[in-house]
Parts: C-alpha cells; structure tokens; sequence
C-alpha cells in the first residue's frame, strides 16, 4: 500500500477549500470600517436612516429621473461638477435630514444666490441657469451641524 494516494487526495481536498475560504474572506469586509461590530454602532445607524430619510423625500419631489444627484454626509459636505449644457433652466431640490442647516450654493457664485437649508427633512427647491462650463454645486454643513443630505437637479419644463 501506498501513501501517494492519501497524499493526492489531502491535496484535492486543500484546494477546493481554498476557493471557498477566500470568497468567505473577501464577502466578509476587509476595512477596518467594514466590520460586522462597525457597521452596527448606534452612529452609523442613525446616519444610514438619516440617509434613507433624505433620499425618501427627495425621491417624492419628482417622479422623473433626476440628471445629476448626489447623497453626503453634513460634515462631509460636497462639491460635485453638474455637467451640464450652459443655457437651460434647472432645478435643485435639496432635503438636510438630522441638525442644523446647510447652505447651498453655486461656483461660479453668479449661477445663483446660495440658500440655507434647515435640516429638518423639508424638501427645498431653486432654479437656476448654467452660466459657465464647469458649474458646480457646493453644499456645506453650518456650524454644528450634522446628519445627511441629499439633492438632484432637473430640468426645469418650459410651460407653453
């Protein structure tokens, strides 16, 4: 009797288990904030309903698909290229979910005057015209405050 059998077949067994065990690794987070503990700690359950509260809303105020959107966290705050064509009348419609108040503004600051948003889950909405390739939305947290927010713009529909 020989033992190269037994060897070939521990072999076998090895390698079909390490498929297993490395997918089982990688589903299972690799980043210190991905945890099972992290990602179960009161702060960032509230900030993931904070989130759902925001996007909630803001999905309400149009039933058209948004061209450009975003969701941050307050004190993160945010400043993303629209992308848009110059000319044309938009719409963003913000909605702050948690505390305090955010200001929503434009660069260039021409595009339109900034406006403060209360985060209290209430819905705000501002036109505006693209005036320079390049437009930006800039969203920043007041001081203290804290929680999500989320926003979209759309095209703002000629009436005739």
């Amino acid at each position: 009797m020989t033992t190269e059998p037994r060897h070939l077949s521990l072999l076998t067994c090895a390698l079909t288990l390490v498929p297993a065990l490395l997918l089982t690794a990688c589903d299972a987070g690799g980043g210190a904030g991905d945890t099972p503990a992290a990602s179960k700690s009161p702060a960032v359950q509230r900030e993931k309903q904070l989130a759902a509260t925001a996007q909630r809303v803001l999905d309400t105020t149009s039933a058209d698909a948004p061209l450009v959107s975003g969701l941050d966290r307050v004190s993160d705050s945010a400043q993303n290229e629209l992308g848009l064509p110059r000319g044309g009348g938009y719409r963003v419609t913000v909605v702050c979910a948690g505390r305090g108040t955010v200001e929503v503004g434009f660069v260039p600051a021409r595009t339109a005057p900034a406006q403060r948003v209360s985060c209290d889950g209430v819905p705000v909405s501002a036109r505006f015209a693209v005036k320079a390739a390049g437009t930006r939305i800039d969203v920043r947290g007041g001081a203290g405050a804290s929680g999500m927010f989320a926003w979209r713009v759309d095209k703002v529909r000629q009436s005739s």
